[in-house]
């Protein structure tokens, strides 16, 4: 039996249905081909990015600090490692869970963490550090509840140490963590560690060194699998200063619990041995987790911590300002050292009566006596034979009312009343009871303990004024000079070579048997001044009213050591100030000559 041939109109249904097929097959085969050029090509780059940031892991090596030494080769501050709680926004998927929890087990404020993960993006893969100098305890606690953690790490870092927590604070200063403000300079990157004060800051540009890397390959739970590429960190260089770390330690154990300065500087060079401002601040507080509540607390502190008072502070310079109107008179040809007064303890002029130091007086003296006695009643009138004029000419040319040009911020410049700039601003005319009061130091003029200490080097030395100096050269990390500095003479105070010899002939007397006797060391002739400013008028010396000072150089005959003592509220200068510098000259001259016999038995 013969088959039929299908009917056309059902050969026709099949090739419609066939070539439906065909085409919808293409279409999707072409969007296929689309998808997959626009994952590869188009999206290709970022899903890439995603990928590796899902098992990549960039984490920044901090570059050591430059470490800062003394001109003798000790460290003043040096690098020792230390933990940083750091947290990785890209890997907290619960971010809030996780700062619960962060918050509660190390004890750190909820709104602490959220600050610093608000400062960058969500998806950021880099370390935001938010708590330095973690204890073992901590790091413990953290390490073993890492899976509830993710997103939390534990770093190493180097961390500044100091021989004490309060060690030359402001001349050293600290270092502390960039603030918002600062990286708006657009120099450096969050999280890094900058000076912030003291030859820290001064120097941070070499000290700070250059930051490394590491690419870490880590497992889907965050822990480190292997290091995938490696950039070593570039160390910060490092720094000879000119301090002698034994003066410094010396100075500040001699200033224990009192407020005040001491400045030590070498008369032949400009050279700062030792510069201490006290209560000092805590660096090791400063450069950690200082919260809100305790910076406050140490910025209203009534001792005022903060300030360096051995450039900052400001005080009456007292009798030490007898060597100015001795040297002004004796070149000026207004004094001689033949001149003889007799101190009955009183001088009257017009209707005031100026007192001396010591009641009933000090008798018949002369210049030579009056300065080794500090007799008040001989310079009484000795500065009206002078005048104001004429000794605010020599204050000035001494370095008083103008900063000196250390290399750190903040210096004031004190004040020299009735200068000729100074008049001119006032527009008060001079009258004879503000020269009978400058003429010992007191009134409106106001010196700083440093600018005392550069006054004192160029009667050492013969009239030269030098800039202090403190950093003498920066050496990078291979041993190429990076920086040096010179001795820098600013001035020249022109006397007669006899009117300096009389002046430290003097000086020597204060201590050999003057009102500087405490200051006196067998073996080492010291030359000195002592001065007692009031603060108050009518003040009580034995109620720690006044300022107590003590300025010197020693050896006399080699002047090698300028020394300024400064104890705010202190008393009598000679009794206060004056064993204080003593205690600073035995510890330089007694290693001296320890240094000297171990070399003879050696």
């Amino acid at each position: 039996m013969a088959v039929s041939p299908a009917p056309p109109n059902r050969r026709d249904a099949w090739g419609r249905r066939v070539l439906a097929l065909a085409v919808v097959s293409s279409i999707g085969f072409v969007a296929l081909l689309g998808q997959l050029w626009y994952l590869q090509v188009l999206e290709g780059g970022r899903l890439q990015e995603l990928s590796e940031k899902n098992r990549i892991r960039i984490r920044p090596v901090a570059a050591p600090r430059g470490i800062l030494f003394d001109r003798n080769g000790l460290a003043l501050v040096d690098n020792r490692p230390a933990f940083t709680l750091s947290l990785i926004p890209r890997e907290m998927e619960d971010r809030n869970q996780v700062v619960a929890r962060l918050s509660v087990l190390l004890k750190m404020p909820v709104g602490e963490l959220l600050e610093a993960l608000e400062k960058v993006p969500a998806d950021s893969i880099r370390p935001v550090r938010v708590r330095r100098g973690l204890s073992l305890e901590d790091v413990t606690m953290v390490e073993e509840r890492k899976l509830e953690l993710p997103g939390v790490i534990v770093e190493v870092e180097p961390q500044r140490t100091y021989p004490t927590s309060t060690f030359a604070a402001h001349l050293l200063g600290y270092v502390r963590e960039v603030s918002d403000e600062q990286m708006k300079q657009g120099r450096y990157r969050r999280g890094d560690m900058i000076g912030q004060s003291g030859l820290e800051r001064l120097l941070d540009e070499y000290l700070r060194g250059r930051d490394g890397g590491e690419r870490i390959e880590v497992d889907a739970l965050g822990r480190p699998v292997q290091v995938m590429r490696r950039e070593e960190p570039d160390p910060g260089a490092q720094v000879i200063t000119t301090v002698d770390r034994r003066i410094q330690e010396a100075a500040e154990r001699a200033m224990a619990g009192k407020a005040g300065s001491v400045v030590v500087i070498d008369p032949r060079n400009g050279d700062v041995l030792a510069l201490t401002s006290s209560p000092a601040f805590p660096l090791d507080r400063l450069t950690g987790n200082l919260d809100r509540d305790e910076w406050v607390r140490l910025v209203r502190d009534p001792m005022s911590p903060l300030m360096n008072r051995a450039l900052q502070g400001q005080y009456p310079p007292a009798s030490i300002f007898k060597i100015i109107v001795a040297a002004a008179g004796l070149q000026e040809g207004s004094l001689t050292p033949m001149d003889h007064v007799f101190c009955n303890g009183e001088f009257t002029l017009r209707n005031w009566t100026f007192r001396d130091w010591k009641p009933g007086g000090h008798g018949h003296v002369d210049l030579h006596q009056a300065i080794a006695q500090s007799c008040d009643i001989f310079f009484y009138q000795a500065g009206l034979k002078v005048g104001g004029d004429v000794m605010a000419k020599y204050a000035q040319a001494f370095g008083l009312g103008a900063p000196t040009g250390i290399d750190l911020g903040g210096e004031r410049f004190g004040l020299v009343p009735f200068s000729p700039a100074q008049r001119q601003r006032t527009k008060r005319s001079w009258l004879p009871g503000d020269t009978v009061n400058m003429s010992i130091g007191q009134g409106q003029l106001l010196v700083t303990p440093l600018q005392i200490a550069r006054m004192m080097a160029a009667v050492a030395n013969g009239g030269v004024m030098w800039k202090p100096r403190l950093v003498q050269r920066v050496e990078r990390a291979d041993g190429t000079l990076a920086y040096s500095s010179s001795s820098q003479m600013t001035e020249r105070v022109d006397l007669s070579p006899v009117v300096w010899a009389f002046l430290r002939h003097s000086l020597a007397a204060v201590v050999k048997d003057g009102t500087g006797a405490l200051a006196r060391v067998p073996g080492v002739e010291i030359a000195g001044k002592t001065g007692t400013a009031q603060t108050v008028s009518k003040s009580d010396s034995s109620r720690g009213q006044d300022h107590a000072w003590f300025a010197s150089f020693a050896p006399v005959d080699d002047p090698q050591y300028v020394v300024v003592v400064l104890v705010e509220r202190g008393g009598k200068g000679g009794q206060v100030a004056a064993p204080i510098a003593r205690q600073i000259y035995e510890a330089i001259f007694l290693q001296k000559v320890a240094q000297v016999t171990f070399g003879e038995s050696s």
